[in-house]
């Protein structure tokens, strides 16, 4: 099963060779090639990665051949180093490495899945109905060789870089789609299944269907319940939206289920801030605006056993009472994962500070 890198990982290893150009070149290729693969593991800077990415590929093509899957996969590593500066040569390069993989492994091989997915997301945005073909013939692969896995992961790949473009209405179809495969084909605790199940409830809240969108986070907590004895970010991802979620439908109590559900899966830690689940922005204040004035208020309060904000005090702020009241009213609605001691949740202290900046 084949899937979809982000920009910059390493392509596939190369495949072997037993033919070699001159020794020298062989030897030089090896020694850019390790310092591509070191300088993309250690994300080191960009300048590193694309120096190494070119003469691994100028001198691939010596010692492996210009027509050859290594040299058409030196040329997508160049491509993934160069895109973000030069996406129209990054395009040129991964179109000379497609017809090489078309010709090593013909017209519907899985192997170019990859590279269409890279066009899709270079193509972006101004290039959208070019950028919609090379999904259909991703897809069209993916049908050939009936794999609806595969099928449903193309179709997910395409939902988030549409989304990066803001194209919203194609990412609600594509998420359809893969969402359909994924009902009809795959088992409920499939990881890409429940990862599609999130970004549907995500999409479906985003458009203020929150009853759909609390009923698909309940469908993951339910299968991590039923099938899956460990903790998953999906599962804490779930807890906290349906947080969000009911916060917003005025159901205090159903959020607070979720957050003893994250404490109990995301440990307390006294040593840094807490995240909150909830929040609303403070109002900046109309004195304030009309003054052009700017601050801070750092804020102590309790945190109760069911991840409430209790007992707020002011601990120190810029521009005396300016800010203080709206950022009071706005951090009583917050909620929190409470503090658990010895399996029983209870009450602890934690600070923020809300910062009052003007647009620029």
């Amino acid at each position: 099963m084949t899937s979809i890198p982000k920009a910059l990982l390493l392509t596939s290893l190369l495949v072997c060779s037993t033919s070699f150009a001159q020794s020298d070149v062989r030897e030089q290729f090896n020694q850019n090639y390790r310092a591509y693969q070191q300088a993309v593991e250690a994300r080191e800077d960009y300048d590193s990665i694309e120096k190494y990415a070119k003469l691994s590929y100028q001198q691939g093509r010596v010692v492996f051949g210009e027509q050859t899957e290594n040299t058409a996969n030196l040329a997508i590593n160049y491509a993934k180093a160069i895109a973000f500066n030069d996406k129209e040569e990054a395009l040129n390069l991964v179109s000379g490495a497609i017809a090489i993989l078309k010709q090593v492994h013909g017209n519907n091989a899985i192997e170019l899945i990859d590279t269409y997915m890279l066009k899709v997301d270079w193509l972006l945005p101004s290039k959208d109905l070019t950028a919609r073909e090379y999904v259909v013939k991703a897809l069209d692969i993916a049908q050939h060789h009936n794999n609806k896995l595969l099928e449903s992961k193309i179709y997910f790949e395409a939902a988030k870089v549409f989304n990066r473009v803001g194209d919203y209405t194609r990412v609600k179809r594509y998420l359809t789609h893969a969402d359909e495969i994924n009902q009809k084909h795959l088992p409920k605790d499939a990881v890409h299944r429940l990862t599609v199940d999130l970004w549907v409830a995500e999409l479906l809240a985003a458009r203020k269907q929150n009853s759909g969108a609390v009923e698909k986070l309940h469908s993951i907590i339910e299968v991590f319940d039923e099938k899956l004895e460990f903790d998953h970010p999906i599962e804490l991802v779930a807890h906290s939206r349906l947080v969000g979620l009911y916060e917003k439908l005025g159901k205090r109590e159903q959020a607070t289920q979720h957050c003893i559900a994250i404490a109990k899966m995301k440990p307390w830690q006294d040593d840094i801030e807490q995240t909150p689940l909830y929040r609303i922005e403070p109002i900046y204040p109309t004195r304030a605006t009309r003054a052009r004035k700017e601050g801070w208020v750092d804020l102590e309060f309790t945190v109760t056993p069911e991840g409430f904000v209790e007992d707020i005090t002011v601990l120190d702020k810029e521009h005396g009472e300016m800010f203080v009241k709206n950022s009071i009213k706005a951090l009583k609605d917050w909620r929190y994962a409470p503090k658990f001691v010895d399996g029983e949740a209870v009450s602890a202290k934690t600070s923020v500070r809300l910062a009052f900046k003007m647009g620029r």
